[in-house]
């Protein structure tokens, strides 16, 4: 009976270490699915939060059953400093919808984690990525955000007026700047239809553009003066504008500054038929509009391309994440997969994968395929992005735009107003140096 007892007692033992051993195993599972919580912010619309969230659960169905999502979103007021008090407590979400005007400062300060060694070992998958957009998130040579959209400056124009005076515009942006004011004024004495003036909402893009084309930056890499000393680009910024104007051949300055919506514009309402715009606003003012438009490189010149790619936002990931592999693999999902562009539709912008760009051509309106067609034709005709305003530009572009107003306006003359730029701009500069 003894033995019998014995055999007994070491058999419940050897069952009770089994049943301990898949209780802690389950248990293991169970703490380790719970345990990968990343947390996600991002700043947008109701449209965006919606599309957002159904890309993460896909991501779940798809990628990772393991991983739950913790979402922060709102608007963009308070979006920056709820991310401020985060990182003063070493407390930032593990992926953060990122911002061109503030990576550099979040890079400074050692808060967001290098994503260079991800695109090497296959997590980010970055071949169907152009250089530059990948440069556009990058600092010092390492890779810190990953662009969830691109934008690129453009020529806006109604195709009907063009072919009704016999002018073709070259959608390559193989023109000059004089063919750019010939063809504006040739199709204005076919059609007595005007032109809109370029940029006059902030012109100092405008500036960037031709400054660019000569090889210069607008702003020194220390962001402590203007990047070029020569009056006469801002001469000859201005005079594109003036020169036009004057000859009737443009919208006068009052008659844009009395619109203030886009479905007010003098375009939209075919008071003019070709302007300046920026990409990611085709498809509203397209919409707005109800008739066909199209979009042209603007004109080229000097020593390199003026036109750069810029990012809408990006996602980068907090140097203080503990899950920073898992976070990589859910922004290269957003990268690209198709399934996921989707659902998300470009609403961040034109994905900078020229696959998922294919994949998801005809699931989006014909205004949005188009811009797709032109960022396409943008990343062959451009070059890397300049580094992000420093302190205090933006007080230097309302500065140019006070400048440019009073030019138009003809109060002062382009000479003088470049004069006053320079001094001005470089003194506002080296005041907010830090």
């Amino acid at each position: 009976m003894k033995k019998f007892l014995s055999i007994l007692f070491a058999v419940l033992f050897l069952l009770s270490c089994v049943l301990t051993t898949q209780i802690k195993t389950s248990q293991t599972a169970l703490g380790s699915s719970q345990s990968i919580k990343l947390r996600i912010a991002w700043w947008g619309s109701q449209t965006r939060h919606d599309r957002t969230q159904k890309v993460l659960e896909l991501y779940r169905a798809k990628v990772n059953r393991k991983v739950s999502f913790v979402t922060e979103f709102g608007s963009w007021s308070g979006y920056w400093d709820k991310l401020t008090t985060q990182a003063a407590a070493k407390n930032l979400p593990d992926i953060i919808q990122m911002d061109y005007m503030y990576l550099a400062q979040y890079v400074q300060k050692g808060l967001l984690a290098d994503l260079t060694p991800h695109t090497k070992n296959g997590i980010l998958n970055l071949k169907d990525v152009s250089d530059a957009s990948i440069k556009s998130g990058s600092i010092g040579g390492k890779i810190y955000a990953i662009s969830l959209g691109t934008n690129a400056l453009a020529i806006i124009y109604d195709p009907t007026v063009a072919k009704k005076a016999g002018v073709k515009i070259p959608e390559d942006g193989n023109w000059s700047w004089n063919d750019y004011k010939e063809i504006i004024k040739k199709v204005y004495q076919k059609t007595k239809i005007r032109a809109d003036l370029a940029l006059t909402a902030d012109p100092k893009f405008l500036l960037e553009y031709y400054v660019r084309q000569q090889g210069k930056s607008l702003y020194k890499p220390d962001g402590t003066s203007l990047g070029f000393t020569q009056e006469k680009f801002i001469v000859d910024v201005f005079n594109i504008n003036l020169e036009l104007l004057k000859g009737g051949y443009t919208a006068r300055p009052d008659e844009v500054s009395a619109t203030s919506t886009i479905e007010d514009s003098l375009f939209v309402k075919g008071k003019t038929w070709i302007g300046w715009t920026w990409s990611n606003m085709f498809v509203a003012t397209a919409n707005a509009a109800k008739r066909p438009l199209a979009l042209a490189l603007p004109p080229k010149g000097g020593k390199r391309p003026g036109l750069y790619l810029k990012p809408s936002q990006f996602f980068s990931v907090a140097a203080t994440s503990k899950y920073k592999n898992e976070a990589a693999k859910v922004i290269n999902f957003f990268t690209n997969s198709v399934e996921a562009n989707k659902i998300l539709l470009a609403e961040r912008g034109v994905p900078i994968s020229s696959k998922v760009r294919e994949g998801i051509k005809n699931a989006v309106e014909p205004a949005v395929r188009q811009t797709f067609d032109y960022i396409a034709l943008a990343e062959k005709n451009c070059s890397p992005i300049d580094p992000p305003d420093p302190p205090g530009g933006t007080e230097v572009g309302q500065l140019f735009k006070d400048l440019y107003d009073q030019v138009l306006y003809g109060q002062i003359k382009p000479e003088v107003a470049a004069k006053m730029f320079i001094q001005k701009a470089n003194q506002i500069l080296m005041r907010n140096k830090k």
